[in-house]
């Protein structure tokens, strides 16, 4: 079973994570290695066309994987992991860089 990291309120009470909190941890990091692999099969492809401005887009989409996977490929860093580092859509906000990576890698595989 995943252990998180205590939680601690203002008042410095400590308390383990629930499991509603430890399940909601384990499927962001399911999501962020799914939304990874997809970002780093776009960038494999884009690279292998040979065009110079794909090739630029491809080493875009393997920064944002590799910090995209960094900050919440585990239970324990997704639990950590900072809305801007995420790939959710927040409506009337920009894209986070890792979100629009992925609307990259979707609009090149088709899935958008």
């Amino acid at each position: 079973m995943t252990t998180l990291h205590r939680r601690v309120d203002w008042d410095d009470n400590v308390r383990e994570a629930t499991a509603i909190e430890t399940d909601r941890a384990e499927g962001t990091a399911t999501r962020i290695r799914h939304q990874v692999t997809e970002i780093r099969t776009a960038a494999e492809q884009l690279t292998a066309t040979g065009d110079i401005f794909d090739a630029a887009v491809a080493t875009f989409l393997t920064a944002q994987a590799t910090m995209l996977e960094r900050a919440g490929s585990t239970a324990q860093r997704a639990d950590s992991m900072r809305r801007e580092e995420d790939t959710l859509d927040d409506p009337g906000t920009f894209p986070s860089p890792a979100r629009s990576a992925l609307l990259i890698a979707r609009a090149h595989l088709g899935k958008g």
